[in-house]
C-alpha cells in the first residue's frame, strides 16, 4: 500500500503539465483538485496542484499534495505527500530557475522531509535528509557548468508555459532533473491525430478534440509499468490521467473535480 502514494503522486506531476499553455512572464495563479479511483475504490485518495506568484514578480511557488482516504487511507495510516518547488522567473533564459526542492512524506505521526537546494552563482547543490525535523544527512556537490538542474514541478511547468518549446502533436520532449536514484530524464510525448484516435478508445474517453499526453517515467519509481496518459480539452484543461498497470492495483485513474484561478484573490 505505501506504493499507491508514490501512484497518485504521478497522476498530478504528470496531468498538470499541460494546462492554459502561455507564452508570457505573467504566469498565471492556479489550483487543480482531483479524485482518484481504483479497482472498485471511487475515491481512494485525492490530490491539488497549486502554482502562485510570491511577493516578488519574478518568485513563484509550485506545491503538489497528494494523500489517501477513506478505507484505504485507514490502511495506509492517511499517508501524504507534499512536494514544494521554489521557483525563479530567469528573463535572459526565459524559463522558471528551481533554487529549492522540499520533498516531504508524513505517514501517522511520522514525518520525513528532503530539501535539495541549488546555488548558481558558487554551483554547489546542498541536499540535506530530516526525520521528525531531526537532520540524518546532509552533503554538498558541484553543478557541473552550464547545467540547470530541474525538479520534477519545474520541469513539468516549463513545459506547461510553453519554456521548452511549441507543444505539437506527434512531438517529444525529454527533461532532465534533480539527480535522485540514478533518474534524471522524463519522456513528454503528446500523441499524433493517429494514435490519439486509439488511445481515446482504449481508455474509453468519449470523441472531441483535445491532446494525448504520453509521460513515461522509470517503472520502479511508481511501481508500474512507468506509463501515465493525460487527456485535455482543446482549451489544454486536463479532464483525466490513467496510470497503466500499477502492481497490485491495475489502471488508476485521476479526474478533475474543481479548477481555481486568482488564487491571491480567494
Amino acid at each position: 500500500m505505501k506504493h499507491l502514494i508514490k501512484i497518485i503522486t504521478s497522476i498530478f506531476l504528470s496531468i498538470f503539465c499541460l494546462t492554459n499553455t502561455v507564452f508570457a512572464i505573467d504566469l498565471p495563479e492556479e489550483s487543480l483538485h482531483y479524485d482518484i479511483s481504483f479497482l472498485w475504490f471511487k475515491k481512494a485518495a485525492e490530490g491539488k496542484i497549486t502554482f502562485k506568484r510570491n511577493n516578488t514578480n519574478n518568485d513563484y511557488t509550485a506545491v503538489l499534495e497528494a494523500e489517501t482516504l477513506g478505507f484505504i487511507g485507514f490502511i495506509t495510516s492517511y499517508r501524504k505527500y507534499i512536494y514544494i518547488s521554489h521557483l525563479m522567473y530567469d528573463e535572459n533564459l526565459n524559463r522558471l530557475i528551481s533554487i529549492k526542492f522540499e520533498r516531504i512524506e508524513i505517514v501517522g505521526n511520522k514525518i520525513w522531509q528532503s530539501i535539495s537546494s541549488m546555488d548558481y552563482e558558487t554551483n554547489k547543490i546542498i541536499n540535506s535528509v530530516s526525520f521528525t525535523q531531526k537532520l540524518i544527512k546532509e552533503t554538498i556537490e558541484d553543478i557541473p557548468p552550464t547545467i540547470i538542474y530541474e525538479d520534477i514541478l519545474s520541469a513539468l511547468f516549463n513545459f506547461r508555459f510553453g519554456f521548452l518549446g511549441n507543444i505539437e502533436k506527434g512531438k517529444n520532449y525529454v527533461v532532465k532533473g534533480i539527480p535522485d536514484k540514478g533518474i534524471v530524464d522524463y519522456s513528454i510525448y503528446v500523441s499524433s491525430q493517429e494514435e490519439e484516435i486509439a488511445v481515446k478508445k482504449k481508455l474509453g474517453i468519449e470523441e472531441g478534440d483535445g491532446y494525448m499526453l504520453l509521460v513515461k517515467v522509470p517503472g520502479a519509481i511508481f511501481k508500474s509499468k512507468g506509463i501515465v496518459w493525460i487527456w485535455f480539452t482543446k482549451d489544454l484543461l486536463p479532464l483525466t490521467a490513467t496510470v497503466e498497470d500499477a502492481i497490485v492495483f491495475g489502471d488508476i485513474t485521476g479526474i478533475l473535480t474543481n479548477n481555481r484561478t486568482n488564487l491571491s484573490l480567494l
